[in-house]
């Protein structure tokens, strides 16, 4: 396995100098299907979130035009940092468009070739009067309103979607303990009042695979990445779960001496990038595709943090919280006590071959590089304290190892 010094040429955190935030592409680069691939004109939705961001960033420096949606385009603050991608002023269009108005995707879809839909909304911890209304109809409606505005434009030719391994299973004991997820795996135990997201995903994603059988002209792929970690285009405090769980973790005592003994699925946000660009080009692709790095507890997580900064405020967990304590604290983080449920205890395995033979991603970003880049991103968009002191920082060379890069097979995942 080959590694990556944490200090760029802007500078690090150890050094204490200022650095741009880390280019999506710096540790990801364009796959050769990518660079390959004739410039086309594509629709992504949902332009402005957290998985988007690195996609419209990775689709112009491949050639492509983007057709960027958003719910308020005007909105200069989520829209300016899009606007600042390399490539965006020629190529780079945005469009006002929202899930639940039909008729609102025409006029960006209109004479694309692809349409990468990542739009849906995304929470852990809402209330069950409003998950309907927040969560399942956007997800499901939205897929129908997008899907009807592709039926309506004839030149596209594929829709990428995001799906989620939350589409493949509710707890580890799903489909076996000891089998591995995999892309034949479905969600059948979620609903409306236990794990609300995953069932939304998981309708959205099966509502989605209908429609596309009711015609022949455009394809569906779908890539359902686990939890994603990683820097992000923006600094929106609500950009993401991912985001507020590592503000969490940042603040160094809310998971000592305990942590609770939750497993996450994840993945860095810059090989979900990828994968949708590598189905969306690869004239192959088809069906569904697990985009899966590993699997990690959260006493692990933030050990591994803790390694990443020694001598900071992140210290590595002592043991394990009590399970009854974190079930009934977990809406004072706004957490569903059904998630503390589902996830407690080892991640289960996934199995990502697919993604490997037929996209070509045979090796994932380790977490260590994704929680690094993205502590780094968020401390230098003021969203967290950096974990070092600033004087530990200004002591060069100290206070931040080395990050692993592109590596193989990750713990928790088969290729």
């Amino acid at each position: 396995m080959s590694s990556i010094p944490v200090t760029t040429a802007g500078g690090s955190a150890a050094s204490g100098h200022p650095r741009p935030p880390p280019s999506f592409l710096d540790r990801v680069p364009l796959y050769p299907a990518e660079q390959e691939a004739a410039p086309s004109r594509v629709c992504v939705t949902g332009a402005t979130g957290y998985v988007a961001g690195p996609i419209v960033a990775r689709l112009l420096a491949a050639g492509h035009t983007v057709h960027a949606t958003s719910r308020d385009p005007g909105n200069m603050e989520t829209v300016a940092p899009l606007m600042s991608l390399p490539g965006a002023t020629e190529r780079l269009r945005l469009f006002r468009a929202d899930l639940l108005k039909e008729g609102s995707y025409d006029e960006a879809v209109a004479g694309c070739d692809f349409v990468i839909h990542t739009a849906s909304p995304f929470a852990l911890g809402m209330s069950r009067r409003d998950v309907r209304r927040k969560l399942i109809d956007p997800a499901v409606r939205g897929v129908e309103n997008v899907l009807a505005s592709v039926n309506r434009t004839p030149t596209v030719r594929r829709v990428v979607l995001t799906s989620s391994i939350a589409a493949t299973m509710s707890t580890r004991a799903d489909h076996g303990v000891d089998r591995p997820v995999d892309e034949t795996c479905w969600n059948g135990t979620a609903s409306e009042s236990w794990l609300p997201y995953s069932y939304s995903k998981t309708l959205a994603e099966r509502r989605a695979w209908e429609l596309n059988r009711q015609q022949c002209r455009w394809s569906l792929v779908t890539v359902l990445p686990g939890f994603v970690l990683g820097p992000f285009l923006g600094s929106s405090r609500s950009a993401s779960e991912s985001v507020g769980l590592l503000r969490r973790l940042a603040l160094g005592w809310l998971f000592w001496p305990a942590c609770p003994n939750m497993g996450v699925p994840h993945v860095d946000i810059r090989d979900v990038a990828a994968a949708h660009c590598l189905a969306m080009v690869t004239p192959n692709a088809s069906g569904r595709y697990l985009a899966v790095s590993g699997g990690a507890g959260l006493r692990a997580m933030t050990s591994l943090l803790a390694s990443l900064y020694p001598g900071g405020r992140i210290r590595a967990p002592l043991l394990d919280a009590p399970r009854w304590a974190v079930w009934l604290l977990a809406p004072l983080f706004d957490m569903g006590r059904d998630t503390v449920s589902a996830t407690w205890g080892p991640p289960p395995a996934f199995a990502t071959r697919r993604a490997a033979q037929e996209l070509g991603m045979r090796s994932w970003l380790p977490l260590e590089a994704s929680l690094y880049d993205m502590v780094e991103d968020m401390a230098g968009k003021g969203m967290i304290r950096h974990p070092l002191p600033a004087a530990r920082r200004r002591r060069d060379g100290e206070g931040a190892g080395v990050v692993a890069g592109k590596g193989g097979d990750a713990p928790g995942v088969e290729v």
